[in-house]
């Protein structure tokens, strides 16, 4: 899935009708203007276009005399025309246009719902959040300059069309004039855009910036030098390169438009101090040409004015279709094949290679050989760096091996059926994430079961609800924790992986956690990962798996027996 290659295609695919209608509307609004200075001069009593001044007529309109007021009429018309169609014009464009950045960004959402987390992780959040909230918006702003862009560019045609009929010579001039200024206008554009395309880039720098600060706020304020160190090497590394690569820019931009925009007086001053000594020219025709060209100065301007903030937006364009050729899709069948009930899950000379960009060279885990039991509860444990992490997160389907089977029973997991196995899975990692909105768990609050857990996990003096709505942005990280448990606990799903939940628990609620609620699914023949450095609570497990250098170094299995026996509260 990838964007149009340019604004045009992808406002015609968002709404092609639409688009349609609104460059005709454009197109009408050009030739409205370029008909207004052809009427001027054909009032004018030796103009080429008046045939017969005779037939010129005074009408009395409101009190008021209106002389040659059928060219009036026309020309009052030509205006109510081009409020008319240039209005129509720009606010379909406008509107298409904000359909265009709601469904570019519906399809990024969906895009990085679809793309391999490990993708993910390799791009970083900083990147995408830059695509989302820049790139996306200069798509918009540069999608609604186009009916400004037509009716300019239409205009400009329209004029040059009179100056051919006024005076073929002098149209020969001015058109080679326009395009030698054409020409020589691309080669400082060229740099400009160079430069605008390293600000966007650095652009990413920046927002990576911005994360840090606002993740390392603690650390920060810890030491002055961190600060001062932040501030200059990489916020102020940041600042520098978008300050200096947009001052470049514009400054190209900016010294191109004012030489474009004096195009037209040279043009001018040509014709009329050094045209003239070579062909015969009236001074009506004269008048004609000079009010022609000083009329185009305004097209013209627009064109030059508008095209820094164009090529912003095919910039971000380009960008935007770069980030989603990288994150590439899964492809999975959603929904198509149900996960049937499972017994265990099965790993089978598993590896896995991290993306050498991002980690080590030959960072991997393997091989892994091992066999989940449902209603068992698993340890993994592990100095830091050893693949735990990496282990669980292929358990649960978030890498894929990159060699070696996983299967639920006699089931390997493959592109038909992935997405169902993960629906049958869930997983509270450290890094995890509670929306504030209650997915996938409608009518909580009237749930007797929902009450229950909000009381055992001391939470319902926490916890605002509206609706399907809550809030926990003042909980403390235990706390959080504790509501992602509850989620947890609310999907009821066959396959739960926790990821040093307890890590930030105090004694009270690791005890709850170890004791009460994982012998609690245990007993509901739930499959349960649990990742922990609690060695105080090892006995509570089925089995506890050993990792080491991204090895799977031991496997214990403790009888059930044995479990009861050491403690009672796991019956």
């Amino acid at each position: 899935m990838k964007l149009s290659r340019n604004l045009f295609s992808a406002l015609g695919r968002i709404a092609p009708n639409r688009t349609f209608f609104s460059v005709i509307m454009g197109g009408v609004a050009g030739c409205c203007y370029a008909l207004l200075i052809p009427l001027v001069l054909a009032s004018f009593s030796d103009d080429p276009l008046s045939q017969n001044q005779s037939e010129a007529e005074t009408l009395r309109f409101l009190g008021f005399e209106v002389v040659h007021y059928r060219m009036a009429l026309v020309f009052l018309i030509a205006c109510l025309l081009i409020i008319f169609t240039k209005a129509l014009s720009q606010v379909l464009l406008i509107r298409v246009s904000i359909e265009l950045a709601s469904d570019t960004r519906t399809k990024i959402f969906k895009r990085i719902i679809s793309a391999p987390i490990d993708q993910l992780e390799k791009m970083g959040s900083a990147k995408l959040i830059a695509t989302l909230t820049s790139d996306v918006p200069r798509i918009v702003i540069g999608a609604g300059l186009l009916p400004e862009l037509l009716i300019s560019s239409v205009s400009l045609l329209g004029v040059l069309s009179f100056l051919l009929y006024l005076n073929p010579p002098v149209f020969s001039l001015v058109l080679g004039a326009i395009a030698a200024g054409a020409v020589s206008y691309q080669i400082p554009m060229f740099f400009a855009l160079k430069y605008y395309t390293r600000s966007r880039q650095a652009t990413d720098d920046l927002h990576e910036a911005i994360r840090g600060l606002i993740l390392g706020a603690k650390e920060l304020k810890l030491s002055e030098k961190k600060q001062e160190d932040f501030l200059s090497k990489i916020a102020g590394t940041a600042e520098q390169k978008i300050l200096k690569h947009d001052k470049r820019a514009n400054t190209f931009i900016r010294t191109t438009a004012i030489y474009g925009e004096m195009i037209n007086f040279f043009i001018i001053g040509i014709i009329v101090f050094v045209f003239v000594n070579y062909r015969t020219i009236s001074k009506s025709e004269l008048a004609g040409i000079t009010m022609a060209l000083l009329y185009i100065t305004g097209p013209i301007a627009t064109l030059l004015n508008l095209m820094p903030q164009y090529l912003n937006a095919r910039i971000s364009l380009n960008k935007l279709n770069h980030i989603l050729n990288e994150l590439c899709n899964e492809r999975s069948a959603t929904g198509k094949h149900a996960a049937g009930f499972f017994d265990s899950v099965k790993l089978s000379d598993i590896y896995y290679q991290y993306p050498t960009e991002k980690f080590q060279a030959g960072a991997r885990i393997g091989p892994i050989n091992l066999i989940l039991t449902r209603g068992q509860i698993t340890y993994i444990v592990g100095g830091n760096g050893s693949g735990k992490s990496t282990l669980a997160k292929l358990l649960t389907l978030h890498y894929k091996p990159t060699k070696g089977t996983i299967a639920f029973n006699d089931t390997a997991v493959n592109l038909e059926n992935i997405s169902s196995y993960r629906n049958a899975i869930y997983s509270i990692y450290s890094d995890y994430h509670i929306f504030d909105k209650l997915l996938n768990l409608p009518e909580l609050k009237k749930d007797s079961t929902f009450n229950a857990h909000v009381e055992s996990l001391k939470l319902n003096s926490l916890i605002d609800m509206m609706g399907d709505n809550f809030s926990s942005q003042n909980l403390s990280d235990g706390q959080r924790r504790r509501m992602a448990l509850l989620c947890a606990l609310m999907e009821d799903k066959d396959f739960f992986m926790f990821d040093e939940w307890a890590a930030d628990q105090d004694p009270a609620f690791k005890r709850i956690f170890y004791e009460q609620l994982l012998p609690a699914l245990r007993k509901r023949k739930k499959l349960v990962v649990v990742i922990t450095h609690d060695d105080r609570y090892f006995s509570f497990a089925d089995q506890i798996v050993t990792m080491e250098d991204g090895e799977l170094k031991s496997i214990y299995h403790q009888t059930q027996t044995s479990i009861l026996d050491n403690h009672p509260a796991a019956r």
